[in-house]
């Protein structure tokens, strides 16, 4: 395996670190997860301004023709950070649909979405249904008339427009839905971990567009697929940050006259943490480098259940190790914890990935 950073790629993650160290500190981001929109806009604008919202898109669409290890590379940054600005919701979902799918006027939705003017949300599960992509009830008619319930669509508070997934006849396809539309009934939320979300009612609701009725399902997955390596690359910025804190932490606190990071035991357990980190690390790596695709489809749900088991380990010691400190809100790694928490569930759990793997 060899998977070396060309210096695009490292000048990327360097002006993604930079932003995140120097823009981005805990009491930043809590003033935004505190605010109505769940995010600040200046930051998106910045984002656009970045050019980082154009990233995954090809030159055709107004981008900049990047791949997942582009998107690694942020994501692994923001997972540093626990970023709140919805871009794995606006340009990894609902723009991998778009720039898979047939829509006709695609480009100048992507060219709103890559300026940061517009925002859109994928709507594709639904309550009671579980992981599986094509267990969906909701209709979209030959005339383009939607009826259904989709829940856990992210960012719905904020979007514009809405991507709802569901049959259309004996096959499935995608609606292109404005928030305004009538019929459509939009209920928002704050996550456990801080982010937005939201559920839809769509009710006899008209579509501006129906698209990609042929291969709906086939774009929904491979999208899914990528944006489960984007929340992976997140989930191992966060346990860095975890055992990186936790060492700190240690290293500031003294019990019995010495500072807790001399006691052999906690060191142990520090290790650990790390360990578990750079194993998962390497099993991204390995997803990253693999260019059979259904080799890399079985590694990717096998990197799923493992950010899953690792995330809350590390997660979970880097509480434990910060005692009674580590659960209050004033302080961030108990938010590291939340977020490693949701993104082991978020698409599919650890179990239902490892059955995944194991048939696959």
């Amino acid at each position: 395996m060899n998977l070396s950073y060309t210096d695009e790629q490292n000048l990327l993650r360097d002006s993604v670190s930079k932003f995140c160290s120097s823009d981005y500190d805990f009491e930043t981001r809590m003033k935004s997860v505190d605010s109505e929109s769940g995010h600040n806009p200046e930051h998106w604008k910045l984002f656009a301004e970045l050019g980082w919202l154009a990233i995954p898109f090809s030159e055709e669409l107004g981008g900049l023709d990047g791949d997942n290890v582009d998107l690694s590379l942020v994501f692994e940054e923001f997972g540093k950070s626990i970023i709140v600005e919805p871009y794995l919701a606006n340009v990894v979902l609902a723009g991998g649909v778009l720039k898979r799918g047939d829509l006709e006027n695609k480009t100048q939705i992507l060219e709103e979405l890559i300026s940061g003017t517009k925002q859109i949300s994928l709507a594709n599960y639904e309550p009671n249904k579980g992981y599986n992509l094509d267990n969906v009830d909701c209709e979209i008619g030959s005339d383009g008339v939607v009826n259904g319930t989709k829940n856990t669509v992210l960012n719905a508070p904020n979007a514009d427009f809405f991507l709802v997934f569901g049959r259309q006849g004996s096959g499935y396809a995608f609606a292109l839905i404005p928030k305004d539309a009538p019929g459509l009934e939009i209920v928002g939320y704050k996550t456990y971990d801080g982010f937005v979300s939201g559920d839809l009612k769509l009710n006899k609701c008209k579509a501006e567009a129906v698209f990609s009725s042929t291969n709906a399902l086939e774009i929904l997955d491979e999208t899914i697929q990528e944006a489960i390596v984007c929340i992976c690359s997140e989930a191992i910025g966060a346990m860095e940050k975890c055992y990186k804190l936790t060492i700190e932490y240690t290293q500031q606190r003294e019990q019995f006259g010495q500072s807790l990071s001399k006691f052999q035991a906690l060191q142990h357990r520090m290790v650990d943490m790390f360990m578990e980190t750079e194993f998962t690390k390497s099993f991204l790596l390995k997803v990253l480098a693999t260019e059979d695709a259904s080799e890399r489809t079985k590694l990717i749900y096998g990197l799923k259940n493992q950010v899953a088991k690792a995330g809350k380990k590390v997660g979970e010691e880097a509480v434990q190790l910060h005692g009674g400190m580590g659960v209050t809100q004033e302080m961030s790694v108990g938010h590291y914890l939340k977020r490693l928490m949701v993104i082991s569930h978020l698409f599919g759990s650890s179990d239902y990935f490892l059955d995944k793997y194991i048939d696959s």
